[in-house]
């Protein structure tokens, strides 16, 4: 045993997916909902036309779907695999209520196999030096908490954020008014994250004045006192006026003494208006950056909940107002905090399209996954279209000065390809009966690896080797078709859902390294997936 510590539910061992009509279900590990890389077609874009469009990607489906087929698909794993810079999720809360727009209500260890799903691959997709925020409350944040620790390496911990997302007491409350929400903050395998410092504001500057006319500017009294033992830190010092000063006892100077007289040489000790206080040393306001960031954020800064609903309200006022979104100022401090323009952004619980329409406005790519319909009907898409368009004139839009522009891909999961056969006939994988035209082609091909490139009788490449998916029974003169329209140098896979006994013989015989699997029984161990 390894003695790393782990959190323990029931049914972990087992894989969980989502049902088609909601919730979800344990299935076998092995089971192909479990397994199956769903590929992805495309709905609209936003512009409309052919042109060049930025790289920002609403997908609809369940996220699951979403961040595997991202992850595993040769044309969206060699943009996304490692390459997203900020990851921010703000999933169910598994509060126990039931919303317009989602059931917040899952057993708890569902909710854990739910979580755990999706961050086994936001892991697969995150940058080495990127970071990843879950957003959650008190329902779950502790468990999900050592949960991260086991997927991302409790070394990879960041902060835990604090944010005061009531600007009001509820005095309803049986017990006590929860006025905060948490934000777990990990850091990317390398351990090279670093967060963007923040603007200084009014407020943080208002203690800089100048009360000596100084030349320099503005100034703080910073302390020179060390509680630390320190070698060269007790001495004694003489104000302007004759007065001796040195350390309590037990305490030290946090400087030398030639320190402190050349900082007095230079004008920056300051022994108070009539020259007796305890000496401070002066730091300039002209010498201080930007601010490191607190874990403590209030309202005031980023906004509340008020604030949300009220932006969600100016921007759909003839609809029901969707039930959890988040402020933009909150958003763009964690998009600050976390990335640099022309940064990969995702977010694999969209709702109303907060984290994407921030990104775009601040300059960054980006990529949201929304599993309800109605939810990217009425919230998610149009409001995405106002920020193209520049017709969003509410959250940060004056702030960061956007007017429109860019554009985005709009993308639908596809349906499944493979299902579980009943166990009277045996169980194990089956291919879905009349699968729209070429469906059964791009799924293998994702399925495998394989780029998409169609060229004779091969649908897909993925270096010298080349893919034909073959919805049919593969014999020797398929097998003498395939191996007249292949490249020296070249090895072929070949899929297909039935072939004689003799044709792997042949094909590896004629070609040599070249394979033929069944399909689907031979695609899943191709995976080498560890989960």
């Amino acid at each position: 045993m390894s003695g790393r510590l782990t959190l323990t539910w029931a049914n972990k061992d087992r894989a969980l997916v989502a049902r088609g009509t909601g919730g979800y279900e344990w299935v076998a590990p092995d089971d192909p909902r479990a397994l199956e890389v769903r590929v992805l077609d495309e709905v609209s874009r936003h512009p409309v036309g052919d042109g060049p469009i930025d790289d920002n990607l609403l997908l609809r489906g369940d996220s699951l779907d979403g961040l595997r087929a991202l992850a595993r698909i040769p044309e969206y794993a060699e943009r996304y695999r490692g390459k997203v810079k900020l990851v921010y999720i703000d999933p169910p809360f598994n509060t126990k209520q039931a919303f317009e727009q989602y059931d917040d209500s899952l057993e708890h260890s569902v909710w854990l196999g739910m979580m755990r799903e999706r961050l086994l691959l936001i892991r697969e997709l995150l940058s080495p030096d990127g970071s990843v925020w879950v957003h959650l409350d008190d329902a779950e944040v502790h468990y999900a908490k050592v949960l991260m620790d086991e997927l991302f390496g409790r070394q990879n911990f960041i902060a835990t954020v604090v944010w005061e997302k009531a600007d009001s007491p509820r005095n309803s409350a049986r017990h006590f008014s929860t006025d905060q929400d948490y934000l777990l903050v990990y850091g990317g395998p390398s351990g090279d994250w670093r967060p963007n410092k923040l603007a200084r504001t009014e407020d943080v500057n208002a203690k800089y004045t100048n009360p000596d006319d100084d030349p320099r500017g503005p100034w703080f009294g910073d302390n020179l006192r060390a509680n630390k033992p320190y070698s060269l830190g007790r001495y004694t010092v003489l104000g302007p006026t004759g007065r001796s000063f040195e350390p309590p006892p037990g305490k030290f100077w946090r400087i030398s003494q030639q320190s402190f007289e050349a900082l007095l040489a230079d004008n920056r000790i300051w022994w108070g208006a009539k020259g007796e206080a305890f000496p401070t040393m002066k730091r300039f306001l002209s010498d201080v950056g930007d601010m490191v960031p607190r874990t403590l954020w209030n309202n005031l800064e980023v906004g509340s909940n008020r604030t949300s609903s009220n932006e969600m309200k100016a921007l759909f006022p003839k609809v029901e107002a969707f039930a959890t979104p988040k402020p933009e100022r909150l958003l763009e401090r964690i998009i600050h905090i976390g990335s640099n323009p022309g940064d990969v952004v995702l977010d694999a619980f969209a709702g109303s399209g907060t984290t994407a329409a921030v990104a775009h406005k601040m300059g960054r790519r980006w990529v949201t996954i929304e599993q309800q319909e109605s939810t990217v009907d009425t919230f998610t898409r149009p409001r995405l279209v106002k920020v193209v368009d520049g017709q969003d004139p509410g959250g940060i839009t004056a702030a960061v000065g956007w007017t429109g522009g860019g554009g985005f891909r709009e993308l639908r999961v596809a349906q499944p390809v493979y299902a579980r056969a009943p166990e009277e006939y045996g169980g194990g994988s089956v291919v879905v009966a009349n699968l729209p035209a070429g469906l059964l082609e791009r799924s293998v091909a994702a399925q495998l690896g394989y780029a998409l490139e169609a060229d004779g009788p091969f649908v897909g490449r993925r270096g010298r080797s080349r893919l034909a998916v073959i919805d049919g029974i593969v014999d020797e003169t398929v097998i003498g078709d395939l191996v007249a329209a292949i490249a020296d140098g070249e090895t072929a896979t070949v899929a297909a859902t039935a072939f004689t006994p003799e044709a792997p013989g042949l094909l590896v015989e004629r070609v040599p390294g070249s394979r033929v699997r069944r399909i689907p029984r031979d695609l899943w161990p191709a995976l080498g997936v560890t989960r």
